[in-house]
C-alpha cells in the first residue's frame, strides 16, 4: 500500500475526508492493489464517471473475471451480481435502466412518494423530545429509510425487521470492491448467506405479487419484468434487491452525516431555518460534504495513462467521490458547509449513465427530515468524540450518533 494511508487502520472510517484528502494531493491515482486504482481528484473523477470510450461498468470487462468466476459459475450469487445495474455496461445497462428506473425519476418520486416520506418523517421527528439527548441513528436515520421502503414495497410488517437485517448483512462485504484483503472470509460468507436468504424470500413474495399485483414498487418492478419478453425473472429480483440495499444504506449515511455537518456549522443551520428556499441547496451541499459512498467503480476498456500511471485494460478504477467532493480545485473552502454554494456540481451520486437511480428519493427523505428538524430545534449538538462508525470504507455507516436537541 502507498505511503500515508493504511486502509486497515480501524480509525480510518472516522477521518476519511482528511485521509483521502492527503492522498488526493500526494498520490491522486493510487495503486490500491495490482489492477485496482483509487482516483481522488475531482477533474479526473468527474471525467471518468462519464467516460464511455475508455471505461465501462460491465463486470465481465474486469481482467480475469470470466476465467476466475469469483462468485461461482452459475451460482445464485453470480446471477445476482450480473443482474445489478452497477455491474452492467453498454446496451445491456441502458436497456435494464430504462425498464426499472421509471418509478425513481424526480417527477415520479415527488408526485407519488412525497406523502409517504412526509408521514414517516413527521412521525419520527414528533417522537423526539424538545430538549434532550438521543441517538440520532436509532431514532431517525436508521428507521427513516427502512420505514419508507417497507411501505413502498408493501413488505409484510412482521418480516420487515428480518428483511433489513439481511440487507445490512449483505453490505458488510462492500469493501471487497476496494481491496478483497480488507474483508475477512467470515464476513464475505455472511454477506453471501444474507443475500441468498433475501433473494429466496423476495422470490416468494414477488411470485405472489406477480399473481396478484398491487400498486407497490415490488409489484411494479416484477410486472415490468413480465411485460418485457427480453427480461428474465432474475432481472426483476436483482433490481428489487439493489433498490432495497442502495436505497437504505446511502440514505442512512446522508441523514446521519447531514446532522453531524450542520452541528459543526450552526450558522448554516440558522441560515436555512430563516430561509426555507435554501432547503434544496442545503441537501445538495450536505451530499457534497458527507458523500455517503466513498467511491464508484469503473473498468478500463483499453490501456491509457492517468497522471503518469499506466492503466491497463481490465483494471478497476475506483472513482473517489468523497475525495473529489472535497477537492479545493473544484470547491472553494471545501471543508466548510455552505448552503449557498453555487455552482455545486458534486458527484455524491456518481455521474453519467450510472448516476444513482434512487438519488431523488434519498434527497426527498433528507429534505423532509431536515425541514421538520429546523422547525423543531434551534440547534442540534453532536458529541463528535462519541460517534461510532462501522468498520467499513465504501459506505459511511454510523452505528451511533449521540446528539443533544435544543428546542426553539
Amino acid at each position: 500500500m502507498g505511503e500515508g494511508i493504511d486502509l486497515r487502520d480501524p480509525a480510518l472510517p472516522t477521518r476519511l475526508p482528511d485521509a483521502f484528502g492527503t492522498l488526493r494531493e500526494t498520490d491522486p491515482v493510487w495503486s490500491v492493489t495490482d489492477g485496482t486504482w483509487l482516483v481522488t481528484r475531482y477533474e479526473d473523477v468527474a471525467r471518468l464517471l462519464k467516460d464511455r470510450e475508455r471505461c465501462d461498468t460491465d463486470i465481465h470487462d474486469r481482467r480475469g473475471y470470466d476465467t476466475d468466476r469469483p462468485f461461482g459459475a452459475g451460482s445464485a450469487m453470480e446471477i445476482y451480481q450480473h443482474g445489478l445495474l452497477v455491474n452492467q455496461g453498454g446496451t445491456h445497462h441502458r436497456h435494464h435502466r430504462a425498464v426499472f428506473t421509471e418509478p425513481f425519476t424526480r417527477a415520479n418520486v415527488e408526485r407519488e412518494m412525497t406523502a409517504v416520506v412526509a408521514r414517516h418523517a413527521e412521525r419520527l421527528i414528533a417522537a423526539l423530545p424538545n430538549d434532550g439527548e438521543v441517538d440520532w441513528v436509532a431514532e431517525v436515520a436508521r428507521p427513516m429509510p427502512l420505514s419508507v421502503f417497507a411501505e413502498l414495497f408493501a413488505l409484510p410488517a412482521e418480516d420487515a425487521a428480518w428483511i433489513f437485517e439481511r440487507v445490512h448483512e449483505d453490505s458488510v462485504a462492500f469493501d471487497v470492491l476496494l481491496d478483497p484483503a480488507l474483508v475477512p472470509d467470515t464476513d464475505i460468507k455472511r454477506g453471501e448467506r444474507a443475500m441468498l436468504e433475501l433473494r429466496s424470500y423476495l422470490s416468494d413474495l414477488a411470485g405472489q405479487r406477480r399473481d396478484e399485483p398491487g400498486a407497490d414498487l415490488l409489484s411494479v418492478m416484477i410486472v415490468s419484468t413480465a411485460e418485457r419478453g427480453d427480461l428474465i425473472w432474475d432481472d426483476g429480483l436483482s433490481q428489487s434487491m439493489e433498490a432495497l440495499t442502495a436505497g437504505t444504506g446511502t440514505t442512512q449515511a446522508l441523514l446521519n452525516g447531514m446532522i453531524e455537518a450542520f452541528s459543526g456549522h450552526p450558522d448554516q443551520w440558522r441560515r436555512v431555518a430563516a430561509d426555507p428556499d435554501l432547503l434544496r441547496p442545503a441537501v445538495e451541499e450536505a451530499l457534497r460534504y458527507v458523500s455517503p459512498a466513498l467511491a464508484m467503480g469503473r473498468i478500463a476498456k483499453e490501456d491509457f495513462e492517468l497522471r503518469g500511471q499506466p492503466i491497463r485494460a481490465g483494471d478497476v478504477l475506483q472513482c473517489g467521490l468523497l475525495a473529489a467532493n472535497r477537492d479545493p480545485r473544484a470547491f472553494p473552502e471545501p471543508d466548510r458547509l455552505d448552503v449557498k454554494r453555487s455552482p455545486n456540481r458534486h458527484v455524491a451520486f456518481g455521474g453519467g449513465v450510472h448516476t444513482c437511480v434512487g438519488s431523488h428519493l434519498a434527497k426527498l427523505e433528507a429534505r423532509e427530515i431536515l425541514s421538520r428538524a429546523l422547525r423543531r430545534w434551534s440547534r442540534i449538538e453532536v458529541d463528535t468524540s462519541a460517534i461510532a462508525m462501522e468498520p467499513m470504507l465504501m459506505l459511511r455507516t454510523y452505528s451511533e450518533l449521540p446528539v443533544r436537541l435544543v428546542g426553539r
